[in-house]
Formats: structure tokens, sequence, C-alpha cells
């Protein structure tokens, strides 16, 4: 395959020994990886340094000199962790550091040293010793703690790995070691899996592992599932197998199914294993890395294989997770950093294409958004579609990748699905899914929000918005307009958060809607400022105050007043532009002058002040023009320079009369000054800002006669508005009088009130009731003609509902008694109120006396209230309210009237309120009018017409209908009419649950059963009914369990199962689940836990074959020695290939009943076990079976010769003897032996002892002694058997001497017979040598006589002059001499004829 094709991309990121790296230091013990954040080499030469990589800039690596044994960066951050070994002694010195701060974190010295350590997470170490493990937080002051104690299988093991889980609740240790003996070059992997909660460990056979999260459909919290991978060499099989389980499994909860798959190694990598595994998070992949490079990609839902490939040609021993990627890192022995990514635009095709495996490549595509199943996803929606799986479909086009399926088309297609009564649209579905997802497109948005308003549910809107699941759009702004009227408040702050210039154009766009902007300036203002937004609301201020208005002076106060604190120039330059002319002045100046603005003008002012000229007038011109007018009041009255007050308020600016007049005021000046002061200027006085400036001061009494003297003159002036009131319309003076005498004499006020007509009596009569006035304000009101707000003063301040009544009654004006129906609405006169409301015929309030009416319980009055209010209004509020007050007087009757005429009620709402309420008979009635059969059924639940809830289910064919029915049947024991309506529960995975508490609670087990059964046989029956039958048979009917399991064993959920059977401690059929299941582990351990129930010796036979923990081995062995002794051998001779036949022996011995288990030590005596052969020689010398004994120390010599020898050699029977003596001929204790057979007269073991040692002095000894016993034939017999190591000359000697030369004669003629023999075959081999020697002469003789014979046919030549010393010839000119005659040689005589005459017969 084209590495571009290839589902997973390699490339090489780094190579260390390009930093600097040497290669030496490329080792498991010199290089760490614990994230894909940094790598860390620590170096030995030419010093000790400590090498950090920063993978985000890795040609920039950071050395540092440090002497360490080991060190480890932190996953996340620059801190880093050393490890160094305490000098003679074997602890070892752990230390943290942050190496931004070069702060030391945290050091602590461990007792024991320390194999190996890792950052399990961002804030805790894992350290592993020779006998445990513990976790080291870097918070606090804390020291390690030790979490559990490492498991028999890891003894001797190198530890490579140290895992914990996402949520820290489970911890695997992975180690390896050598390989079994039948094949040592296959390490063998062990792992142990430590649950924190249960604090319990698991010992397994794997090399690598990993965990991971997982979410399993219907369970909304994720599963922590393990995958680990294992290669091991059994009955000389090799398995590779890739597992994946869910560890504690939530109780109630759907679990996920343990998957497991074969690793496949092409026949060159027989001996390779893995060492690294690691998940892809963001894929959900897990990657499978060897030590020979070879990289297993495999599916974490189903195990699926998808890849294999070689990524490194050189031996691979890190690996870390690269989780922003989905990939990971490795390392390998040459240094290369490798990255492994995902080809995201080729493993959808590859997996589609290549695999062919259609459901996995959309599965992969969805989750991780992958393109290239765009037809497979349309072509499943499709499916789902056409088989109504709406639900379904809808999450295939929510989580369709790349949103190929979020389309105008999908609406359309969920739109076009017709909605069936009492269930929710497809199309709600749908958008439902999508909002639980994340955000909609625009054409979503809109379409939802169509729904939304058409359904009159704003709120949901808002909330949606407010949430950011919605995309604005032109479209969905004017469907906003159309449909509702938005809270523009929420809709601010909301774009506020995340977008202050998008907050300043909606505010702007809000001031230029139609009817003025829905939200006042002033709130907008504050809502920037609450945020420091002073330049978006500076923007604001600036566009929406530009026609200068004068009811605008508090916001252009405003503007100036923030931005002089904070941004001064843009203050000065406002003023500047003269854009504003309706602030405060005063307060502005004040503002300006700490701000600096008016620096010139301060320095003229304070100057003018201390030179103190007796002229005022140059301070006067400064003051005046800067605004500084209480300064220059304050300075002329205490300088006493009062005919210059008069002059500037007469002459220079009359219009500052109020600021002068306040000042003084504040100064005390004398009354009679200020009244002069004040009618000299007379009409020349603004009113207005001279009442504010006494008002403040409370010295309004001091104007009455200035304005009883306007008055009198007739005088208007058009400027009057008084500060804080309500209105603003109309100025005249007499208004200023009597609002005066409010404030200042409000003993007056009613006199004026009959005095005067020329003034406004609204205005006055508001700011009268402000004033606690009443009876003047009613007075006022009347004599205007305000009856409404006459009688609102008699209801809210005079409180007198009777008053109001009677003065209703006199005016007779619908408003008025409007008024006083709310009024007796809020006291709780609800007839009463009901009754002004009809003579109103105000239908305006219905909302009001409807939530009234309910809580006083006046139903009958309601009715015609209502009755008046459809007259008026189509509502449909009104119209449901009659249907549920004619329901609250069942008035029966007259609902069915009133829902068969035209009317706008809300019928389905009213139906579940009545219902809600326990109205039943009147929900019937609209229930089965609107054909809502859902709700239907359960109200005729209610009414206990069972028959016909059962029938309205069957209609509505809805889950939740039928288990509503079902459960109200069951507590009427209505048990036919139940099993009706479960076996349409029951064939929903998520309901059949459910349905089965419901039943069991109530003591129904029968019924259940019956009920389970019958949906055996349903067309949609599903494993969750075959399970839940066999759970009830577990629980109630356990004779019928057994034969369930077996007839559907394939459609049963077995976990559950099997937790059910353990609970009812039905062990059988737990064995045979566990066996199904492949859980051989369990089963053996369930046999033997319980095995008068659970035993059987063919079964556990085959189960104890295929268990994973070897421990399960010896415990079988103990079960089968303490229950079963007679069948023991069958067990043994089934394990024995896997059992450590040293360790039974162990065990058997221990028990004392060695004997009991001797076939099976027979039986694999051929591995010749030391302890095997030992103890079989026990019971054969026990048994004084000596032949057997034999046998097995010729066959099998691992044991302790000498020490059996030395226990039998005095053993009473001879034959036993006979095997020590054989011993130590064995041993090559030849003299022991010889002594041993001598001592029981076994003269031939004693013979061929001494042939069998080779040594010529023990032959000889032997000889002696057969003489000196007198043994003759015994002496000739053993000149025979050792016939090779006796000289003759001995044998001749000693037979000389004790007269026993016959009995060596025949020894005698051997000798020379052998001896004569040996002379013949040196004779012969010498005269076969000579004739070679001839042969040899004779052919170079020949050869030369060939060659003179070419010679002779040459042409003639020169003759050649002869040679010296040799003679000339004819022909050639001279020649060789013919060569000597044969003969012998010379000196000695010739030999003898060969041969010597044959030897005679003996």
């Amino acid at each position: 395959m084209a590495a571009a094709n290839a589902p997973i991309t390699m490339k090489e990121v780094l190579t260390l020994p390009s930093i600097g790296i040497n290669q030496q230091f490329i080792t498991f013990t010199n290089v760490t990886m614990e994230s894909d954040k940094y790598i860390c080499v620590r170096e030995t030469a030419p010093q000790n340094s400590v090498v950090i990589i920063d993978m985000n800039m890795p040609m920039q690596p950071l050395r540092r000199p440090i002497t360490a044994d080991s060190a480890l960066m932190n996953p996340n951050s620059r801190i880093l962790a050393l490890k160094a070994q305490v000098p003679g002694t074997t602890q070892d010195h752990l230390q943290i550091f942050n190496i931004e701060a070069k702060a030391k974190l945290k050091s602590h010295q461990m007792p024991e040293q320390v194999a190996f350590w890792k950052w399990i997470t961002p804030k805790m170490l894992g350290l592993v010793t020779q006998t445990s493990v513990y976790h080291w937080s870097i918070e606090g002051d804390s020291e390690p703690v030790k979490m559990f104690d490492r498991t028999a299988n890891l003894a001797n093991n190198q530890i490579i790995n140290y895992k914990c889980s996402p949520d820290e609740k489970w911890l695997v240790l992975i180690g390896i070691a050598p390989g079994s003996p039948e094949r040592p070059q296959l390490v063998k992997g062990n792992m142990q899996l430590f649950s924190v909660n249960q604090q319990r460990s698991q010992a397994l056979e794997a090399h690598a592992a990993s965990f991971a999260q997982f979410k399993v459909p219907g369970n909304e919290n994720p599963s922590i599932l393990i995958s680990f991978a294992s290669k091991s060499f059994n009955a000389g099989q090799i398995t590779s197998k890739l597992h994946v389980i869910e560890l504690g499994a939530q109780p109630g909860k759907p679990s996920f199914s343990k998957k497991q798959a074969d690793l496949f190694f092409p026949p060159d990598f027989a001996d390779d294993f893995p060492v690294a595994m690691q998940v892809s998070h963001k894929f959900n992949l897990i990657y499978v890395i060897t030590k020979l490079g070879l990289l297993f990609v495999y599916d974490l839902e189903t195990a699926s294989a998808i890849y294999r490939n070689r990524i490194s040609p050189d031996p691979i021993f890190l690996t870390s997770e690269a989780s922003s990627v989905g990939g990971f890192y490795a390392i390998n022995r040459r240094g290369q950093v490798l990255l492994a990514t995902v080809n995201e635009a080729t493993i959808i095709p590859f997996i589609s294409g290549q695999l062919n495996n259609l459901e996995l490549a959309v599965n992969l595509a969805k989750r991780g958004n992958l393109p290239g199943a765009e037809n497979l996803v349309v072509q499943r929606f499709q499916e789902l579609f056409a088989q109504t799986k709406y639900k379904e479909a809808a999450e295939l086009a929510a989580e369709s990748p790349q949103g190929i399926l979020r389309t105008p088309d999908t609406v359309a297609k969920f739109q076009s699905v017709p909605v069936q009564a009492g269930q929710t649209p497809p199309l709600l579905q749908y958008f439902g899914t999508l909002l639980t997802r994340g955000k909609l497109n625009s054409y979503e948005s809109l379409e939802l929000s169509r729904l939304v308003v058409n359904q009159n549910k704003k709120n949901l809107l808002e909330n949606w918005l407010a949430e950011d699941k919605l995309e604005c759009s032109e479209e969905l702004g004017d469907l906003v307009k159309v449909g509702y009227t938005p809270d523009y408040m929420f809709l601010l702050q909301t774009i506020l958060r995340t977008d202050p210039q998008g907050a300043v154009n909606f505010a702007l766009m809000m001031s230029q809607m139609e009817g003025g902007c829905p939200v006042d300036y002033n709130t907008i203002t504050d809502l920037f400022l609450q945020r420091n937004l002073i330049r978006e609301a500076t923007a604001f201020l600036l566009d929406v105050l530009k026609p200068n208005l004068p009811e605008h002076a508090f916001l252009q106060t405003k503007v100036l007043e923030i931005n002089l604190v904070t941004f001064p120039n843009v203050a000065d330059a406002i003023l500047a532009n003269g854009m504003f002319s309706h602030y405060d002045r005063p307060r502005v100046a004040q503002l300006c002058e700490k701000a600096g603005l008016y620096i010139q003008s301060l320095k003229t002012k304070n100057f003018l002040m201390e030179a103190k000229l007796p002229d005022a007038r140059p301070l006067i011109n400064v003051c005046d023009r800067f605004g500084f007018v209480p300064d220059l009041t304050h300075y002329l009255y205490t300088n006493n320079m009062l005919r210059y007050i008069e002059g500037y308020v007469q002459k220079v600016n009359p219009g500052n009369a109020p600021l002068v007049v306040g000042q003084l005021l504040d100064d005390e000046c004398p009354e009679d000054f200020i009244k002069g002061l004040i009618l000299s200027v007379r009409s020349l006085l603004p009113v207005e800002p001279l009442v504010e400036e006494c008002e403040k001061r409370n010295r309004l009494r001091l104007l009455t006669q200035f304005l009883e003297h306007l008055v009198s003159e007739g005088s208007q002036d058009t400027h009057i508005v008084l500060q804080n009131s309500a209105f603003s319309g109309n100025f005249n003076l007499q208004n200023l009088l009597i609002l005066t005498a409010i404030k200042a004499d409000p003993s007056r006020v009613m006199d004026y009130i009959n005095r005067l007509d020329n003034f406004d009596g609204p205005a006055v009569g508001e700011v009268a009731v402000d004033a606690q006035l009443y009876e003047e304000a009613f007075a006022i009101f009347k004599k205007f003609n305000l009856n409404v707000q006459a009688v609102n003063v008699l209801l809210d301040n005079v409180r007198s509902i009777e008053r109001a009544v009677e003065f209703a009654f006199r005016v007779e004006e619908d408003s008025v008694w409007s008024q006083v129906a709310k009024a007796q609405l809020r006291d709780g006169l609800v007839s009463d109120a009901i009754e002004s409301f009809i003579r109103a015929e105000d239908a305006t309030h219905f909302l009001e006396v409807i939530r009234a009416t309910e809580d006083a319980n006046v139903y009958d009055d309601l009715v015609r209230y209502l009755l008046m209010v459809r007259q008026k209004v189509k509502e449909p509020k009104v119209d449901s309210e009659l249907i549920y007050a004619y329901a609250k007087i069942d008035r029966l009757g007259e609902i069915e009237e009133f829902i068969l005429m035209p009317n706008v009620a809300n019928l389905q709402t009213v139906g579940d309120r009545l219902y809600d309420e326990a109205l039943y008979e009147a929900a019937k009635i609209i229930y089965a009018f609107i054909s809502n059969w859902a709700k239907l059924a359960v109200t005729l639940v209610k009414l206990q017409q069972f028959q016909g809830a059962v029938d309205a289910a069957r209609k509505a064919n809805s889950a939740k209908t039928w288990k509503e029915v079902c459960f109200a049947c069951v507590d009427a024991e209505e048990f036919r009419l139940a099993q009706i309506c479960g076996l349409n529960v029951i064939i929903q995975v998520d309901d059949l649950e459910e349905v089965s508490e419901f039943y069991q609670n109530r003591g129904c087990f029968s019924e259940l059963i019956s009920l389970m059964e019958s949906g055996l046989g349903l067309e949609r029956a599903h494993m969750g009914i075959f399970t839940e039958l066999g759970v009830l048979y577990a629980r109630y009917r356990y004779e019928k369990l057994m034969e369930h399991i077996k007839l559907f064993s394939t459609r049963l959920n077995i976990p559950k199962l099997i937790r059910a059977c353990d609970e009812q401690q039905h062990w059988q059929e737990l064995t045979y689940l566990y066996i199904q299941y492949d859980e051989f582990d369990n089963a053996a351990t369930t046999v033997m836990n319980h095995s008068p129930e659970a035993w059987e010796h063919m079964q556990f036979k085959d189960i104890v074959a295929k268990v994973a923990n070897v421990e399960l081995y010896y415990k079988a062995v103990h079960f089968y020695l303490q229950e079963h002794p007679d069948i023991i051998n069958d067990l043994l001779n089934v394990l024995a290939l896997r059992l450590d036949h040293t360790r039974v022996v162990d065990i058997m011995r221990k028990a004392g009943q060695l004997r009991l288990i001797k076939p099976y030590m027979v039986a694999v005596q051929s591995n010749n076990v030391s302890a095997v052969n030992e103890a079989l020689n026990e019971i054969y010398v026990e048994e004084e079976d000596y032949d057997r004994l034999r046998e097995s120390i010729d066959l099998h010599d691992s044991f302790d010769q000498i020490g059996l020898a030395q226990k039998i050699e005095k053993h009473e029977l001879v034959e036993m003897r006979r095997v020590a003596a054989y011993i130590y001929k064995k041993a090559g204790r030849w003299k022991q032996s010889i002594a041993l057979s001598k001592k029981d007269n076994m003269y031939k073991d004693c013979m061929e002892t001494a042939s069998q040692s080779g040594d010529h002095d023990l032959a000889e000894q032997l000889l002696v002694y057969f003489i000196e016993q007198g043994k003759k034939e015994c002496f000739a017999t053993c000149l025979f058997v050792c016939y090779d190591l006796i000289r003759p000359d001995v044998a001749l000697e000693l037979a000389w001497i004790n007269n026993m030369i016959d009995f060596a004669f025949p020894y005698l003629l051997q000798f020379i017979r052998e001896y004569s023999g040996k002379v013949d075959e040196l004779i012969k081999d010498k005269l076969e040598a000579q004739k070679e020697v001839k042969a040899k002469e004779q052919e170079e003789k020949d050869v030369m006589s060939q060659q003179n014979m070419y010679a002779q046919l040459l042409p003639l030549a020169l003759p050649a002059p002869p040679m010296p010393g040799m003679g000339g010839g004819p022909g050639m000119g001279g020649g060789y001499g013919p060569p000597p005659q044969m003969g012998g040689m010379p000196g000695m005589p010739p030999m003898p004829p060969y041969g010597m005459p044959p030897m005679g017969g003996y």
C-alpha cells in the first residue's frame, strides 16, 4: 500500500543525535517521555547532565549539570523529578524541582530502592519498589502513600510501565520476564490489575495495557475500560490476543460487552512482543506497538483490526500519547522520534473499501468527524427513515461527519412526516437532538424559531440565544420582529458578554426603532459602565444625544462626567465642539477643574480674589464666563460687597440669580436682603431654578411673596418646571403658587384650590398625592372631572373601597368601574370584583381574575365573567379556563357542547390540567375529542375502566402509555389485560427492567414469568427478554433455569445473568454461564468454592485447562487433594504441560500424599525434574521396587545421587544394595561401588565396575582379592572382564605365584592371539605401503618414457653440447643412465618371509 493512501501516517519529528545526544544514552533507562510536551535524557559523559527537550522547539534543548539515576519531566508543566541512590545504602532520594521558578518543591528519602517510577497524573508520581507500589503527590507536604503490594507473578520482573485510570480508581502494573524453557527467546509479560475501591489485585498475562473511557448508549456516565495485549507460549503454540473489558460495571446501567481479537504476527516476527499500548481518545483507536517496530491499530468499541505495518526498522523502547492529534510518539534505539497520526483523508475509505467494514467506517467517521463516509451515512439515514426509526435517524443526522446531513433537505424530510397524536413530532426530535450536541446552523435556527413562535414559547427562544445555541441571521431577525417582543435587556446583556462593539450596534439599532427605544438610554449606559466599557458607552451616548434636547441634560452631564474622570481629552473635545448645552454646568466645571482643563481660568480667579481689588468687575467677568458664580457670590458677601451682588444679578446675568440666592442662603445671608434681591429682578428671574435652589435648602417659604406677586400681575413664565415632578407641560404661575403652598404651607392648599381655576389640575393633583394631601388631591381631580384619578385617590391613598364604589355609581364610567374592580380584586373581594368588571365590560384583566377565582374557588362567578370576556376577545386562555370552570362545577354537558362549537381553547393543556387535578371525567371528554389516546388511556385507568384503557393504549401505540396501563392493571390484578400491555412494553429494551421491578415489587412473580415467556415468541424479542426471564427463573423458578440457559445461551446478556445466579447461589448454572462467556478463571473458582453443587469432573477438566491465572492450577490441585483424591491424577495429567511439577510435588509432600500422584509423576518424569525424580525414587525405595528404581536412575539423572545411594546402601534387600553400588558406579565412585558389591559377594558387579572404571590398579586389586578369597573361577573371569586393564605380566605373576596358571592360561592364549593378530596387521600394512611405493615409481617411469618418445618425434636441430659429467649417446645427444636394480638396502640382510603359522585351537 502506498504511504499516501495508508490510514496511519508516520513522520520523523526529530533525531536525538542531531541535537547532540550520544548514541550510548538512547536507552530505556536514560530516556523518558511522560507526554507529548517533553523528552528528558540523562547523560553521564563527558559530564553528568540532564537534557530537557521541549517538543514545541526541539532544536533548542535545555542542558543542565545534574547527577541523577533517573529524571522525569512533568506531563504538563516545567517540573522535573529526580531520583538518585543514597551512597552506601539501598535507599533512593527523590526530589521535585520547578525549573521556571528555580525552586525545590518537595523531597523524600525512600527506605527502599525505587525500581520504576512514572508521572501517572500531572499532580501524582507512581513509585514502584521491589515489593510495593506508592503514590506521591506534589501538592502539600504529604509523603508517598502505599497503594498495594506486588503480586507473585511480577517477582523478578523488569517493570516497564505503570498507569492509572482516568477516575484514578484502577491501577495497572506491567513487567516482563525471561521466556519459558521451551521458548526462552519469547519474553513473558505479566500484569497486575488493582482496584482502589475493592483493595484487591488480579494477576494476568499481558505485555502492554492502557485505560480508556467509553460512553455506552443508554448510560449517561462513561464506562472505564482496560485494553491489554498478551503473547504467550503454551503447549507448543503461540497465542497473541488483544482484550478490551469494562472495569467496575455500574449496576442497573447498560454495560460494555468484553471484546477480544487476535494479534497476527508475521513469521519473521515470531518472537516479537508488544512493548507499549496507547489509546487515541480523539478517535477511540487502540495502538499496539511491538519491540521490533510493528504497529497494530484496532477499534476500541469493537476490537476490530484496522491496520498493521512496520513503522521502524530499529527496536522501539518508548512511546507517549500525542493527545492533540489522536496519535502517539515513539522513540527507537537509533534515536528517531516518530509521530504516528491518523490520515484523516484516507482512513474511512480504507476501512470501507479495503476492510469492507461499513459499520465501523460510519461510526469512526461520526465520532472523529472524518470525511469519506458520506455515501454510507446518507444511505444509512435513508434506511432508518424508511423504517420509521426517526429517533435513530435524527441522532445519525446530528452526528453526521462534517455535518453532511445538516441541510434544508433533512429538515424538510422530517417536516414531511405526519405527526401521530400524543407523540413528539419527528422534527422536534431532530432539533432536540441537535440542541443537545451543540449549535444549530442558520437554516436550522430559523426553522426551529418558527416552531417556537407558532407555539408561543418565547422564553425558549431567549434561553437558546443566551446559550448561543442559535445562529443569528437577517431572516431570524425578521421572524423575531413579527413573532414576539423579545427581552431586549436580556439580549443586550448576552451580547455584551462576548462582543462589546456588537452591543453598541445593537443598542443604536434599538434607539432607531419605531415607537422609540425599548430600553431607556440611561439603563443602556449603565450596562456598559457596569463592565467598565467607557469608550463604548461614550460612542453610544454621542450618537443618541446629537439632537441636543433639554430632556437629555442628565445624559449630557453623565457622558461628560465619565470622560472627565477617565478620558479628559475626550471630554475637552466634546466641550470644545459645543455639542451639548443642557448639562449641569457647575458640576461639569468642578470636574473640569479636577481634570485640569480650566487651569488658566482658575489661576485668574484665584489671583483676582487674592488681590482684593476695590473694583470687583474683573472678578465678576471671569467667574461669570467660567461658571464660578457660587465662589463669586461667597467672595462678594464675605467681603461686604453687596452692591456688586445686586449689580451682577440685575445687570450682568439675571439668569444666574438662582445660583446667587442659593449661595447667599448657604452663607446665612439675611432673608430681607434675599427677598429684596429677588423682587428687584422679578420677571427676569428664572423661576424653576430659583425654586429648586430654595427647595434644596428647605426655604421655599421665602418665595411665597414673590410668587403671589407674580400671580397677581398675571405673569406667565414659560420656563417653570418643578424639579422631580411628574409633569412638564403646563407652566401657569398658579401651579407654582399651589405647589409652593403644598410644600411650604399645606393649610392654605384647599383655599387655593377653591379660589384658583387657571392651574394644571392633573399635575398639581399628583403633587398633592405625593405630599399626602389626599383630600385636596381628590378635590382637584373632581374639580377637573378626572374621575379615574379621583377614584384612584380613594382606592390607593384614602383606602376606602366603599367611597370608591359610591363614587363609581355616581359617575357610571367604565374606566372608574375598572379601577374599582381591580381594587376589589386586590383586597380579595373576588365576586364583587367580577361584578364590577362585568359592569365595566372590562375584558383586559382576565388573567388576574382567573388567578383570584382559583384562590377563592368561586367558579360560578368566573363562568359569567368568562362568557362576557369571550364576546370581546378570542384568547386560548379564556376558552381554556371556561372549560376548566365548567369542570370544577361539574357541568360536563356544557363542556361537551362547548368543545363542539368554534373555540380557541388549548384542549390538550386543559385536558392535562383536569387530569392533574383528578377531574378525570372531564379529562376523558377532552382527550377523547382530540384523539389523544395516550392520555385517554391513563385517564381511563384512573376511572378503573381498564378494558377501555387497553383499547386506547392500542390506538396510542406508545411504550410509555402501554407501560402506564400495564402497571395500573397489575395493581388492579387485571393480569390478562396487564399481559396484553406488557408484551408491547418489554420489546423496548429501556422499559423492560422497570416492568420487571414493578411486578416483583408487588409479588406477582408467576404473572411476570408468564409475561416474559410469552415475550420469547415475539418477532421483536431481544436479548433483554431472554436475560430477564433467566434472572426470574434464577429467583423464582430454579428448576427451569439450566434448560433456559442451554436453549438460549447465545441470546442472553451473560454478565447480567451471572450476577443473578451469583446472588441466588445457583452454582451449577453460574459455572455454565462462565464457561459460555469464556470466563474460565471464574468458572473454576466457582466450582471449587461450591463443589457440592457445581463440580463435575469432566467439565472441570475442560475448564481448568483454559484458565489464565496460573494460581488456579495449584488451587485446583489442593481442591482435588481435599475432595477428590482418587482422581487427582486425571486432573494433573490434563494440566501437566502447564504445571510447575516441583511445586506440585511440594504440595503433595507437605500433605503427606506423594504416593497418591505416583502415576502423574511417572507420566511427567520424562522432563527430568529433580523434585519428581527424587519423589519417585523415594516411593520405589519404600515399595522395594528395585527394578523400577534402577530404571528411573538409568533414564533420569536429575536427583541427589549420592544421597540416594547412602540411603539404600544398608538396605536389607540385596537388590537395593546393588542399586546403591550401581549409583556409586554411575557417580564414578568406583571403590565404594566395588566395596559394597564385595560385601554382598556380587563378584560380577565388582568386575563390571572395575572394568568400567578404566583403572589398572582397581582391576589388579580385584584379582588379588579373588586370589585371597580363593575364588579361582572369579580370578579367571576377572581376567577376561577386565582384559583391557590387566597387564599380562601382573596376571602371569599372580597366577604363577598362587599356582593358578591353569586358570590364567585361557587369558594368556587370548592375549597371544590378539598380539599376533596385531603383528599380522602391521606387516600387512607395511607390504601394502611398499606396493604403493613401487606402483608410484613405475608410474613415474612410464611418464618419463612417454616424454622421451615425444622428444624423438621432434624435428632435427643443432646438436647441443654435451653436459659436463654426462656421456654422450645416440639420439638425443646424451641422457640419463638406467636406474639401478631393485634390491636390498646396502648393509642389511634380506627380510625373511612375513607371517606366522596359525595358532591352534584352545
